[in-house]
């Protein structure tokens, strides 16, 4: 199943024309992503797909107006995964994640993006158009504890929707606190014991601090996520969830697959940015 935003959906066009000349590569992820979702007329996307993904859904169905790049997260033996980010004219778009499997070529096996986010984006558009007035007959009614509160989950929807390259960009404005609060995790774990079954809370005393960040909660060995490392989660809706991972060494990160980690694409210095279904 393909699970997109409906922004995208949105966004995609029909398009019926074919374009002959164009030439297309097929030898490695990269290649292959560009070539299907990259240009229109791509005459062969059965031959590169597999598993779930049908090749129902590709570069022929999305609107002329539209700009796709395309980032290689990671490619192993048999296994790849690459970020397509879909731009329209006025700068809004959507990041999409293409798992590839290989046999004797490269195919594309799943098509991935954060999922349910149709109810954040509701909420969001509620709370943005409150009133300071407004605000305080819903603190009243018990919507929002206080305008701290309202405050933090305006700021936590936003980031919850926002493109990978606006967390990353939050990340990199609020780096300072972000290590601050993460040695002080570390430090932690040291002295506290582990849930031997996984997704250990952490820093309960610094909830305030984090909270400045849009962080809802700081866990060690997530199950959502995987691996032996710090996550720092924003939200999302159930299991469809976005946040910061910290791993000092590589060796402890989770890996990627379309069931789970649907993405984990590196900032620096031990940190990622991921998103799970």
């Amino acid at each position: 199943m393909i699970r997109l935003s409906s922004l995208l959906a949105t966004i995609l066009l029909v398009a019926c024309n074919s374009h002959p000349k164009n030439v297309f590569k097929t030898d490695t992820p990269l290649d292959v992503a560009q070539s299907v979702f990259g240009k229109k007329g791509f005459p062969d996307v059965k031959k590169f797909s597999t598993g779930e993904y049908k090749g129902d859904f590709s570069g022929n169905d999305l609107a002329d107006s539209l700009t796709t790049k395309f980032t290689l997260l990671e490619q192993k033996e048999n296994t790849a995964v690459v970020a397509m980010t879909a731009l329209t004219p006025s700068g809004k778009g959507e990041d999409i994640y293409l798992h590839f499997e290989k046999d004797t070529v490269w195919k594309i096996n799943a098509v991935r993006g954060l999922a349910m986010t149709g109810i954040i984006a509701e909420a969001l558009k509620e709370m943005e158009h409150l009133t300071p007035q407004q605000v305080e007959e819903a603190i009243k009614k018990g919507r929002f504890e206080s305008k701290e509160d309202y405050a933090f989950q305006l700021g936590n929807s936003r980031l919850v929707l926002a493109m990978d390259r606006d967390l990353i960009k939050h990340f990199e404005e609020h780096k300072a606190e972000f290590e601050r609060i993460k040695n002080t995790a570390l430090e932690e774990l040291k002295t506290i014991k582990i849930n031997e079954d996984g997704s250990t809370r952490m820093i309960e005393k610094l909830k305030p601090d984090y909270h400045k960040l849009f962080i809802v909660g700081v866990r060690y060995d997530d199950y959502e996520v995987g691996g032996n490392c710090l996550s720092f989660t924003i939200g999302g809706m159930l299991d469809n969830t976005v946040g910061y991972l910290y791993a000092a060494n590589k060796k402890d990160l989770p890996e990627m697959n379309p069931n789970r980690l649907i993405m984990l694409k590196e900032i620096g210095n031990g940190w990622y940015l991921y998103k799970t279904t």
